[in-house]
């Protein structure tokens, strides 16, 4: 009788162990690429890399139960999950030439389906009032998901970051939803200072590169809270906007259970003409962003 219950465990368990196996064995292989296509110096190298990863990664994420292998040895891939566990978002950034990424993700849900985010490479002079959708998605590396609840039912923000350029970078917080089987990205759910009465879909963050910025949720203060810029007299090429850096004071949003309405000042601290680095006896020595001049 041991004996029969012994094999007929076996017999039960073998496709869960193959399959296990499987899943461990290319999360192995995973790792190895993710970690060239990162840190590989010459560009052609991290491409080639990348292009094996991402083949691999969408084949085995299509595979039954993949939804709960946790993929632990991709370190540099994004891998963000809501606390109501309903789907799962991979999004990361490969490096072309200085200045030059693209961006690429997947939102797996719990039912198994598996959606590919399609970096559309565009930039939007009106981005916060955009939306958009898995096949035409405004790439970004995603660090947070925030999830709160909307009457009878979940939503979720998420921060994201994409570097614009060899110059500037922007931070991104917007709603990702899901409707009649279709995910957009982008709801009219923030309060608009520029129009009275009106929302819009995104709030974005742009900054110089070299700028420490925030967009982000404080789960402290239960508010998202962000950095107010101000432009600086720095020399740009051509066609470049002035660069923008944060000031020292903050804004903020805060769900008042229909929408998430502005905070003009969440901190009173902002920076006077004496303290911004650069301006005063104690950094003779340092730039405009606090580092030392060459």
């Amino acid at each position: 009788m041991r004996y029969f219950l012994f094999y007929l465990f076996l017999f039960i368990n073998v496709p869960f162990f193959n399959a296990q196996n499987r899943f461990d064995i290319a999360n192995k292989k995973l790792g190895q690429y993710n970690d060239y296509f990162v840190n590989a110096d010459v560009a052609a190298h991290r491409i080639y890399a990348h292009d094996k990863f991402k083949n691999l990664f969408e084949k085995t994420l299509k595979k039954d139960s993949s939804y709960y292998y946790p993929f632990d040895s991709l370190k540099w891939i994004s891998k963000l999950i809501p606390s109501d566990s309903s789907f799962r978002i991979f999004s990361w950034q490969l490096n072309i030439s200085e200045g030059e990424n693209e961006y690429y993700g997947y939102i797996q849900k719990r039912d198994g389906s598996l959606h590919k985010l399609t970096d559309n490479k565009e930039w939007f002079s009106d981005l916060e009032y955009e939306v958009f959708t898995p096949e035409d998605w405004y790439g970004q590396l995603y660090y947070n998901l925030y999830q709160y609840k909307n009457k009878d039912h979940n939503e979720y923000i998420l921060f994201g970051y994409k570097q614009l350029n060899k110059y500037d970078k922007i931070k991104i917080a917007a709603p990702v939803y899901f409707e009649n089987g279709e995910i957009y990205f982008g709801k009219e759910i923030f309060e608009d200072t520029l129009r009275e009465g009106g929302l819009k879909n995104r709030i974005v963050l742009q900054t110089i590169n070299t700028a420490a910025s925030k967009l982000n949720y404080d789960e402290n203060m239960g508010i998202i809270i962000y950095d107010h810029t101000i432009l600086i007299p720095l020399k740009r090429p051509q066609n470049i906007a002035p660069p923008l850096v944060p000031d020292g004071s903050y804004h903020g949003y805060k769900w008042d259970g229909t929408k998430w309405k502005f905070i003009d000042k969440v901190f009173n601290r902002k920076f006077d003409e004496k303290s911004i680095p650069g301006r005063n006896k104690n950094h003779k020595n340092k730039d405009l962003l606090g580092k030392e001049k060459e």
